[in-house]
């Protein structure tokens, strides 16, 4: 007799569950802690997997050794000058005295490396005369004194300023040629060693090294070899010359800027202390009330709220520290949110003086820089509002 459909369908449900039943026998049961069942605490290494996230490390003591193995009891120039005929001249730097501020450097994905630097920087050296029979013609000692390498600057055009020790006819020579050759040669290894620096960080391990892993490749790099052109469209700068006023002349700072963010969000990083701290990484000084203080930098940028017309414009008094006594510039950010989620700042900085109190004739650019770099594409890295134009 042939089976019925019912036990043919019976046949197969009692099959079924019979190997479904051997199968969990298998499989853990509660509470027993079976290691297959268990999600592993992948500590650190699971908090950024793949570095996806911007990391940032403290990287001013790597950064201090490079200088010091460059700089400290290092012949910076030796031989025949054309400029001193039938003298041999060289010159020594034999302390560097000074390395203050601080570096830091961030990365996304291992490929995105960013590095922000501001250093102090002084180096003591001697020069020597001699003529062909050996004997000291001059001889002289001084600093060469860097207020600020800064990554604001270009890479090149950070200022040198040359101390002699002694000004007397003995030293007269001597002096010059520190002035005249030795400013130019220093500056050339300082580029040099930046450079080191960048090329090193992007083929480097993501992190820089521990207080204990000095002489390991580090993974600092400076901005330009990120800053160059890489195809994708960027909000075009312009500058343009007024004339002359009061102490000076004045220029006028213009361009857009696009977050991927809503206004409100983004009117925050303008107007929030802890957020404006978390990218600038120093003190800020802010308020939403027309007179109150600004300040930002630690103090390097001073004013005070003109307007605040809350998630849509701001305009600052703007002052900075290194600028002529009296100079005052004016600043306005108006947020626009273009489409849900995307907000675009349109930056419209005047009365910004050419000159600052160091003889430096270009602080538009410096100005410019400063806020792209220093703090558009922060507010990208730091909130994940987009991806850095500028850097």
């Amino acid at each position: 007799q042939e089976p019925s459909d019912f036990e043919n369908e019976t046949g197969f449900f009692f099959s079924f569950l019979h190997l479904h039943r051997a199968y969990w026998k298998q499989m853990a049961k509660f509470e027993e802690g079976d290691p297959r069942w268990k999600v592993q605490d992948l500590g650190e290494s699971g908090k950024n997997v793949n570095n996806w996230h911007w990391t940032e490390n403290d990287a001013f003591p790597w950064f201090k050794d490079q200088f010091t193995n460059k700089f400290d009891g290092k012949i910076l120039l030796s031989g025949v000058t054309d400029a001193f005929p039938g003298l041999v001249a060289e010159l020594n730097c034999w302390k560097l005295d000074k390395c203050t501020g601080e570096a830091s450097i961030t990365r996304r994905k291992g490929k995105k490396v960013i590095v922000i630097y501001e250093l102090e920087v002084t180096v003591k050296w001697e020069a020597t005369l001699k003529n062909a029979a050996g004997e000291t013609v001059s001889t002289a000692k001084g600093s060469f004194v860097m207020p600020c390498i800064d990554t604001v600057e270009e890479i090149d055009a950070f200022e040198i300023q040359v101390k002699c020790n002694k000004d007397g006819q003995e030293q007269e020579t001597a002096n010059k040629f520190a002035k005249e050759h030795g400013q130019k040669k220093l500056r050339e290894e300082i580029v040099a060693t930046i450079r080191q620096i960048q090329q090193e960080a992007l083929a480097a391990s993501p992190a820089p090294p521990n207080d204990g892993e000095r002489g390991s490749t580090s993974p600092v790099a400076a901005r330009n070899p990120l800053a160059a052109d890489s195809g994708a469209s960027k909000p075009a700068a312009k500058q343009e010359k007024k004339e002359e006023k009061g102490d000076g002349r004045t220029a006028k700072v213009q361009f857009d800027v696009e977050f991927n963010a809503p206004a409100r969000e983004v009117f925050e990083c303008f107007t929030v202390p802890p957020k404006m701290m978390a990218y600038t990484q120093s003190q800020v000084k802010i308020g939403t009330n027309a007179g109150d203080e600004m300040s930002l930098f630690d103090g390097s940028i001073s004013g005070k709220v003109l307007v605040c017309e809350m998630n849509s414009k701001l305009v600052w008094e703007w002052r900075q520290s290194s600028w002529p006594a009296g100079a005052l510039s004016k600043c306005s950010l108006s947020f626009t949110e273009t489409s849900p989620g995307c907000t675009k700042v349109s930056l419209v900085h005047t009365g910004i003086p050419y000159k600052d109190d160091h003889g430096n004739d270009d602080m538009p650019r410096v100005v410019e820089e400063g806020w792209k770099r220093n703090i558009f594409d922060r507010i990208k890295m730091v909130f994940g509002y987009g991806v850095p134009a500028f850097s």
